[in-house]
């Protein structure tokens, strides 16, 4: 087994010249696309080794820096529950990488970049490979308890007559595969369903909602047009025989308008709904890979910087309340914590599960009484300027691999930040359990 490199003065959280930072020194992902489609060969732990090996290669990392690997992932997995440390032992890298794999629902890869940036703060790592994946296309299929039983004591049997006395009491219904559950365990709606819902308490017409998602898809579109994805996309070959080639995202509709949005029927509320397949985001697959370092250790090693992660909250409300409402209350938190203001922060990325939740959230900031009586502030925190959010587009036109988004938007943010010139970016992400995350981050333009 490799031994890893002692560490030497100035590659732990200090260096000579002062504090280190946590540096963002790569950020990659594969395309993103509809499940079920290019993709539905592809495993996640598949889909994540070529993101991982991508950004160790375009950094110009040494690989046997890497200290260790954190990934998420949203759909229980049995052939690999534990991606990172396989993804360390499958993509070739020093088998001396430990990896643990966690679900944080939607903000699963996001979380994962925390705790590198905090492993990191801490003096305990000084790089490490961050990211997450989502193959809905490669979900497993479960069985009833009853069939679990029965195959459970099936294998235990020892004699020939033993077995055929089991399969006497073979009971053929129990052995109809279990659909993946869709509704959230407390609740028990869907991400839908709670959607409408705060479409309906926060009145969310669905001309805005619309009018957001045709916004996404525009903006995403001339993102790809204007080469503004290049440094972030990596091609994938895919399929038994990996004979397609997928190098872009195909859930993008450049050419979408209100007028088509409009024709859609409601996809979770059939009678009154308003949420659509237009305005919410697709079922995707898709990885993401982020590789985080010591500043000293970036500098000294001739790394590129995308830019700093400065901190992270992380709240979490009733779910039965708004599901999704998360980023209203982490938002305001992150910022008040970091004595910034909205006026301050030169780009947000805010995660598109549904244009209802995303409008929500940004009227929940802009509301006198909400930010009272969910805040505590006297007033509202504010709203956000919409030429400075989702600049490129978001999870509506994109699409939503449940453990690779936060990984898309780190780097998203931090890259239009720098075409941009802002300083700091903000990242939010509502995820499943009433949860919410934000992240500060800080471009090298400072």
């Amino acid at each position: 087994m490799g031994q890893k490199k002692m560490r030497h003065k100035g590659e732990s959280g200090e260096s000579g010249s002062g504090h280190s930072r946590v540096a963002v020194v790569g950020a990659v992902r594969t395309p993103f696309v509809r499940s079920f489609g290019v993709f539905e060969r592809e495993t996640p732990l598949s889909l994540s080794i070529r993101p991982a090996v991508e950004v160790i290669a375009r950094t110009g990392a040494n690989a046997s820096d890497i200290d260790e690997v954190i990934w998420g992932a949203v759909v229980p997995q049995t052939k690999n529950p534990n991606i990172a440390r396989d993804l360390a032992l499958f993509a070739g890298l020093p088998k001396s990488i430990p990896g643990y794999t966690l679900n944080r629902a939607c903000a699963s890869s996001l979380q994962c970049v925390q705790l590198a940036a905090d492993a990191i703060a801490a003096g305990r790592n000084r790089m490490v490979l961050a990211g997450g994946v989502e193959v809905l296309s490669d979900v497993p299929i479960t069985f009833s308890d009853e069939a679990r039983r029965f195959l459970t004591r099936l294998s235990r049997t020892k004699t020939i007559r033993e077995k055929l006395m089991m399969l006497s009491e073979f009971n053929p219904k129990a052995f109809l595969p279990n659909p993946p559950a869709l509704a959230e365990p407390y609740t028990g709606f869907t991400m839908g369903e709670h959607g409408e819902q705060m479409a309906v308490k926060n009145d969310i017409t669905r001309e805005r909602q619309d009018e957001l998602a045709v916004r996404s898809h525009h903006r995403a579109a001339a993102a790809m047009e204007n080469g503004f994805l290049k440094d972030e996309v990596v091609p994938i070959w895919s399929g038994a025989a990996k004979e397609n080639f997928v190098d872009a995202d195909n859930l993008v509709r450049g050419d979408t308008s209100l007028e088509a949005l409009a024709k859609l029927k409601p996809a979770f509320d059939k009678r009154n709904g308003t949420l659509t397949a237009g305005n919410s985001s697709a079922l995707t697959d898709g990885a993401s890979a982020v590789l985080l370092a010591n500043s000293s250790y970036a500098e000294e090693h001739g790394l590129p910087v995308l830019g700093y992660i400065v901190d992270s909250v992380t709240v979490a409300v009733d779910p039965k309340d708004q599901l999704l409402i998360g980023p209203a209350y982490a938002i305001p938190k992150l910022l008040m914590k970091s004595n910034l203001k909205l006026s301050d922060i030169g780009v947000f990325e805010i995660h598109e599960a549904f244009a209802a939740q995303v409008l929500s959230c940004l009227d929940a900031m802009s509301s006198t009484r909400f930010c009272q009586e969910k805040l505590g502030l006297d007033e509202a925190f504010g709203g956000i300027d919409p030429s400075k959010m989702n600049i490129d587009g978001g999870s509506i036109a994109y699409g939503h691999p449940f453990g690779a988004t936060g990984g898309r938007l780190v780097g998203r943010a931090l890259r239009i930040a720098q075409r941009t010139g802002a300083r700091f970016a903000v990242v939010a992400i509502c995820a499943a359990g009433g949860m919410g995350q934000a992240m500060l981050l800080e471009t090298t333009q400072n």
